[in-house]
């Protein structure tokens, strides 16, 4: 049975393996040349791994690797920036050693389609850094406004009516409703107008 610092560790290895290359190198890098955080992008003293490599000239979008980071550190999701510990230094290390030696099972293109998907999974981190770590869901609102709007445009067409139709965009001839046609007349004049 895995303990949860265990699965942790496989979650956050997983999450380097999804790392282009370059990515992974320049992290590795960087994690000798910066004070590694926790919890945040920066906090002044120290960065986190992902913006350590961006510091290293690669500016690769990272997939779901900060929440596998502050996951790993225990925390993801509860508001604490602090330094990362030596060991979970030591741990990243040697996971994204062990993932560079590791052979690439993956094509040019699944590299392609990983780094797409961390440049979407990173706008959502960043947004929900920006928020606070809440994730702001807007469709009860955007259909509470459709359902006004709606309730909104029916009181007004019942209000107006339909008069101002026939008055300002249909001209209708002095005669329009004198005399009532017979079916064979109406089907004709359908035809009439269906090919005009």
């Amino acid at each position: 049975m895995t303990t949860p610092r265990e699965e942790a560790l496989a979650d956050l290895r997983q999450s380097i393996d999804m790392l282009p290359e370059r990515t992974r190198l320049a992290m590795l890098s960087g994690l000798g040349t910066n004070t590694v955080i926790t919890g945040a992008f920066t906090d002044g003293s120290g960065v986190c791994p992902m913006l350590a490599a961006h510091r290293e000239g690669v500016r690769t979008r990272c997939m779901g690797f900060p929440e596998a980071w502050d996951r790993f550190t225990g925390v993801h999701r509860r508001g604490i920036c602090r330094p990362a510990t030596q060991y979970e230094v030591l741990q990243l290390r040697m996971q994204i050693e062990e993932s560079l030696e590791a052979p690439r099972t993956t094509s040019g293109f699944a590299e392609a389609i990983a780094e797409h998907q961390a440049s979407i999974e990173a706008r959502r981190e960043y947004s929900r850094r920006e928020s606070g770590g809440f994730v702001v869901d807007l469709s009860g609102a955007i259909e509470e406004h459709r359902t006004t709007a709606r309730d909104r445009r029916g009181r007004e067409a019942t209000e107006v009516g339909l008069n101002w139709l026939f008055e300002e965009t249909l001209l209708l001839p002095a005669d329009f409703g004198a005399q009532v046609a017979t079916e064979p007349e109406q089907a004709e004049r359908f035809a009439f107008s269906r090919s005009s």
